[in-house]
């Protein structure tokens, strides 16, 4: 997909894999380019994007969900909830700090210098969809203080409200940069790897990723379902429209999940729970989802492959299936019952569309649905969010993970024989463990971090936002 073996590569040469959020002259690799072109930088940040979307933490999330289980080695200690700090020590440093956000960072800075606003808006997309994951998975979390190279090498925590309050004044810069006129040399085919350097789409999508974490804190701020229906009504309407990045078919380039079926196989399984609830809701994307046992077959899609953990299965920021449900839930939230009913439907429609399901199965499939309208709005969203569970599998499961922290649904019943040790409630875990590295290197913004949201570091201390 666009040249993407030679992106990889180029992610690998420039992306800066740093520990911690330490960036001073020490760190520097004199063997590296000491100033690289946007769009050399651009593809690297979109491909550790998207990565981030499939890779490490997607899977860890998928298995708190229910959606995958833990067979052997490592997934069998997440699987019983034994989540330490090692767990996600690779994905903050190289996943967030030494990959997207500082490459956003140096985006941002050189965009800014040159004149390029669409580079600039871009970054500050990446940036601001960075810090969502991040913050969702950690809670507060170091930024403005976090890529000041020697002037701070120990960065404070902002609060995870502040956390989300840069994350809107960022998606709205965004907004406001991809909306100046084009430049010469802007981002185009080969660096733009999701949209071509076209900026009507990377404005819809800040304004999806808006509406995305506008409902992140709807248990904060009940008026924040305004909010997001009011983002959705500028965001892409299909999912033709929708920033999806497509993997290449080529093993050692290909989907994360693919990755890690072949490199460890039979370690990673699909959840049986998920398969007995596809199966009694006579689902048709169940033969897409799996097979029975494996999360992961080599096949391509259409010869006996799994949609979501193929090769070339795309990985997108968000899709237009998880905005029509974030529209849905918003709407019950806002008292539209009947217009819920119809993002509810059409949510579930372009799942099955997207997953190129016959129309005849789809149809039958959702003639089955409730109807919200008619439902308390407390099972409205339990509807919502059970059709959500299904549809976001493989996509977006870190988006599961905080839909499930946040109202409660589905139902989902705790691992009976989870390790206590740092989660002594024996509940399905809440936030992650910080990493290692920052223990390490960063011991006193640490310590501050975790005592501001709780005085300890275990996994059933819910997050400010989902509380």
């Amino acid at each position: 997909m666009k040249n993407l073996k030679y992106i990889l590569l180029l992610t690998l040469g420039f992306t800066v894999s740093l520990s911690s959020c330490e960036y001073g002259d020490e760190n520097i690799d004199p063997t590296r380019q000491a100033d690289v072109q946007l769009n050399l930088i651009l593809p690297a940040a979109i491909t550790q994007a998207a990565y981030n979307q499939s890779g490490t933490a997607a899977r860890l999330s998928g298995i708190l969900m229910q959606h995958f289980s833990g067979f052997d080695a490592q997934q069998n200690d997440l699987e019983n909830y034994v989540i330490d700090e090692n767990v996600l020590n690779n994905f903050w440093n190289f996943g967030l700090y030494g990959g997207v956000m500082k490459d956003a960072v140096v985006m941002i800075e050189k965009g800014t210098a040159e004149e390029q606003p669409y580079y600039v808006g871009i970054a500050k997309i990446l940036m601001a969809n960075a810090l969502g994951t991040g913050t969702s998975i950690f809670g507060d979390m170091p930024y403005t203080e976090a890529f000041l190279g020697t002037e701070n090498l120990k960065p404070g925590y902002d609060s995870q409200e502040s956390i989300y309050n840069y994350i809107q004044t960022l998606l709205s810069e965004a907004i406001t940069e991809l909306s100046k006129p084009a430049v010469g040399g802007g981002p185009a085919s080969g660096s733009d790897l999701i949209f071509d350097g076209d900026a009507a789409s990377w404005i819809a999508t800040a304004h999806a990723l808006k509406a995305r974490y506008f409902m992140h804190l709807q248990k904060v701020n009940n008026s924040n379902a305004s909010s997001a229906l009011t983002e959705i009504a500028s965001a892409f309407t299909s999912s033709a429209g929708q920033p999806d990045f497509t993997w290449d078919a080529a093993s050692a380039f290909s989907n994360p999940y693919a990755l890690f079926g072949r490199g460890r196989p039979n370690t990673l399984v699909i959840n049986q729970g998920l398969v007995t609830k596809l199966g009694e809701r006579n689902d048709p994307r169940e033969d897409l989802i799996t097979d029975g046992t494996n999360f992961y077959t080599e096949a391509t899609v259409g010869d006996g492959g799994l949609f979501w953990t193929v090769n070339t299965a795309p990985s997108p920021l968000i899709s237009y299936t998880e905005l029509k449900f974030i529209e849905a839930e918003a709407l019950v939230r806002t008292g539209s019952a009947a217009a819920a009913q119809t993002s509810f439907v059409a949510a579930v429609q372009a799942s099955m569309d997207y997953m190129d399901v016959e129309a005849a199965d789809a149809a039958t499939y959702i003639g089955n649905l409730p109807d919200i309208s008619a439902l308390s709005p407390t099972a409205a969203v339990e509807a919502i969010m059970n059709e959500s569970y299904i549809a976001l599998y493989g996509q977006a499961e870190l988006e599961v993970w905080v839909n499930y922290r946040r109202t409660g649904f589905p139902a989902l019943t705790p691992n009976p024989n989870g390790v206590k040790g740092n989660n002594p409630s024996g509940a399905i875990p809440k936030r992650i463990t910080y990493a290692q590295n920052e223990r390490i290197t960063n011991a006193e913004s640490l310590a501050a971090a975790i005592a501001n949201q709780g005085a300890n570091n275990n996994l059933d201390v819910p997050l400010w936002a989902f509380k």
